[in-house]
This record gives structure tokens, C-alpha cells and sequence, in this order.
């Protein structure tokens, strides 16, 4: 399927949610996975720059309520996409939408986080827990952290306080 069929699905919920006049561009980035990127403009700023968390006055963001608390909003919206999609065309489409470079910026931090954490781990040869993550999230660190030979992850606990425990290779 075109792109441009997503994201022509994904302009028309937003419109439909009321927040089709603040989109200000919408970008595909095609790699392992195709990641949609909308960009919003923020109405409560009286320069309409582009916002990522909150407004000057402190209030809520229109990105900030799109992509919700711990980005719940945000895998909402794509789900409801990716469903809206598979109706009216039958059609089953892998893509990843980010707003305003969220998703992104999560996983640059993740990473840092890994980072440290797995210093930690070879500086004092103990185990450090992370914080609860998504099954996505947990992934990442598991995958970026396969190439060190003396480090093991292992996931622990129930959802949504599902974590990974990183810690010295046995």
C-alpha cells in the first residue's frame, strides 16, 4: 500500500479528533521499518513553533495530549490507524507513527540509559534494574546489548511493571 494512503488515514483521524489544523507537516522515513512522522503545531502558542511537551503558560500541549502519558496515546492512535487501514482496504501495513519526534527521543534516551547502566553492571558486578518498560522498549535493550559477552539481560515482573535486569554474564 501507499504511504500516502496512511497518511491520508492518519490526517483524517486527527481531523476528526480536532486536531486536523494543527498538523503541520507529515514525513516518511523509510528504513527496517517505515516510520510516519507528524509534526504539530501547538494553539495555545501565540508564535505557532512547534511544541513537544508543554506550552509556555504550562498547560497541556496539543502533542503532549496525543501522545499521552508514556506515549499511550500515541500507540493508540496507531493501532486505531493500522485498523481503520486493514477495513477499508483489507489490507495489513506495518509502519510506526511518531509525533513530533517522541518515539525518537524515547529511544535516544533509552539507549543512553542502557549506556549507563551497563557501566554499572562491569564497574561494580551487580545486577541494575531499568525502569518498566514496553515490550518494544525491552527489545531495544535486549538487542543493543546481545553484542557485550559479558553482560546478560533478562526481563522480570508482570505487565505494565514489566522491567529488564541487566546484569554481569554468569
Amino acid at each position: 500500500m501507499e504511504t500516502e494512503r496512511i497518511i491520508g488515514e492518519i490526517r483524517t483521524l486527527l481531523a476528526a479528533m480536532g486536531f486536523g489544523g494543527e498538523v503541520r507537516d507529515v514525513l516518511v522515513h523509510r528504513g527496517a521499518t517505515t516510520r510516519i512522522s507528524v509534526w504539530l503545531w501547538d494553539a495555545a502558542l501565540r508564535n505557532r513553533e512547534m511544541v513537544s511537551v508543554e506550552s509556555e503558560d504550562g498547560r497541556a500541549s496539543v502533542s503532549s495530549v496525543l501522545i499521552g502519558e508514556r506515549g499511550n496515546n500515541l500507540g493508540a492512535i496507531e493501532h486505531l490507524v493500522k485498523k481503520i487501514i486493514r477495513k477499508k482496504y483489507g489490507e495489513e501495513q506495518k509502519f510506526t507513527l511518531d509525533i513530533n519526534d517522541y518515539r525518537m527521543r524515547r529511544l535516544d534516551d533509552l539507549k543512553q540509559d542502557v549506556k549507563v547502566a551497563a557501566k554499572e553492571v562491569r564497574l561494580y558486578g551487580k545486577q541494575v534494574p531499568l525502569r518498566p518498560m514496553s515490550s518494544f522498549e525491552r527489545r531495544i535493550v535486549h538487542l543493543l546489548l546481545a553484542e557485550y559477552p559479558d553482560i546478560a539481560t533478562e526481563s522480570v515482573g508482570r505487565e505494565p511493571s514489566r522491567m529488564v535486569v541487566i546484569k554481569p554474564y554468569p
